[in-house]
């Protein structure tokens, strides 16, 4: 059973990083939206404000709180999100707070800060609203994705897409619940091979969505997405051999981290490509940024188990 103080600090993080994924999902949703949508964008747009208000209170509550690797990580924000949210927002009009991302530029890690309040009870009201507003946003996501392969419903995104930002979802609200229960995160090597798994995936389908969204004249980078997912989709086969033979973890693992970081920095590279207008596609700058936060999340995962 993990102390207060891991359940605090291990909670703010996974928020920090997450709420502002869930978000982010928003934007995109809401600027892939033929303009006949008006009443699902405004919905979309209600929830963001909540949302934001969510990530907000998490970034006011994690002063003090924050590890040194974290801060480091660039999970929570890379020197990128703010030029991106702010390009994305005047290219698709979908307003973003950038107000928050400003806060957590300035979020610093203060040794032996005290709050003047009950941080946990502070903490587990604030997990208790995000479960419950995250549930909110895959019930929405699933129900609008059922409209999109029945033909009832149409989004300028992959079909597919929706499904993986739904799969996201469930697993923080899979990993927040299990901080609710204040229960350890499983190390045991079956418990990692699946994380790997689930990760795998991920990493896999952005480089498909990405090689989707270039242009077609884009040929080089169109050949390099190719590249990666077919390397990820190499790597998984591996790692599911696992679950029957373990003994190759360690190598596997090291193998995952090199290709997740040439991936991360192609994933750099064209967030930078896309702000400065030098790529052809049909990808916001912020949805580049997303992706590669979620690289640095997976790697700091991988570091996490020590292997």
């Amino acid at each position: 059973m993990i102390s207060n103080e891991q359940y605090v600090q291990l909670s703010l993080q996974l928020n920090l990083f997450f709420l502002r994924i869930v978000k982010e999902h928003n934007i995109i949703a809401g600027a892939s939206l033929p303009t006949k949508y008006v009443s699902t964008l405004s919905q979309i747009l209600a929830v963001n404000r909540r949302l934001d208000a969510l990530l907000s209170r998490t970034v006011t509550l994690s002063q003090g709180k924050i590890s040194s690797e974290v801060m480091k990580s660039s999970t929570i924000i890379t020197p990128l999100t703010l030029p991106a949210e702010k390009t994305t927002s005047a290219l698709t009009g979908v307003p973003i707070n950038t107000d928050i991302t400003v806060k957590e530029i300035s979020l610093g890690y203060r040794y032996g800060y005290r709050e003047a309040f009950n941080i946990v009870s502070a903490v587990s009201t604030l997990n208790r609203s995000i479960l419950a507003l995250v549930t909110s946003v895959i019930n929405f996501q699933s129900g609008l994705l059922n409209q999109i392969i029945r033909c009832r419903a149409f989004c300028y995104t992959y079909p597919s897409n929706i499904d993986h930002v739904i799969q996201e979802e469930r697993a923080y609200i899979s990993m927040l619940n299990m901080l609710e229960k204040r229960q350890e995160n499983d190390t045991t090597p079956q418990s990692i091979i699946n994380q790997e798994i689930f990760w795998n995936d991920i990493m896999k389908e952005h480089a498909e969505f990405i090689r989707g969204y270039l242009d077609p004249s884009e040929v080089t980078l169109f050949d390099t997405s190719n590249t990666f997912a077919r390397r990820f989709n190499d790597i998984q086969a591996a790692t599911t051999a696992l679950k029957v033979n373990a003994s190759n973890l360690n190598t596997i693992t090291r193998d995952i981290y090199a290709l997740v970081t040439e991936f991360r920095n192609f994933k750099v590279s064209a967030t930078n490509g896309l702000l400065a207008c030098k790529i052809k596609a049909i990808m916001a700058p912020l949805l580049a940024d997303h992706v590669t936060r979620e690289a640095n999340y997976y790697l700091q995962l991988l570091r996490s188990f020590n292997l």
